[in-house]
């Protein structure tokens, strides 16, 4: 199972952390994820999440994930289009 919590509070974060590296043995991993940016493939890849899992959950992926809503207007996101469609091979 997977959880991802976002934090707005650093000091919050590190006691959670601390609560959380105590389930280390019981095999517990800890990830630091950046939720300003979007992710990317190599991140979906360690994340775990299959084509398989993705295409049966991704209503759900979509619902629960958290979005800048300036993001459409950043040069990020027309770089990350950009890479898309080459990928698409629509460039």
């Amino acid at each position: 199972m997977q959880l991802m919590i976002d934090i707005k509070n650093e000091s919050i974060a590190n006691k959670i952390i601390q609560i959380l590296e105590v389930f280390k043995n019981d095999g517990v991993e800890i990830k630091h994820v950046n939720s300003n940016k979007p992710i990317t493939k190599n991140q979906q890849q360690e994340t775990n999440l299959s084509d398989e899992y993705i295409e049966k959950n991704w209503r759900n992926l979509i619902m629960t994930n958290h979005s800048d809503s300036d993001y459409y207007k950043s040069e990020q996101y027309k770089i990350d289009r950009a890479i898309d469609w080459e990928e698409r091979g629509k460039i």
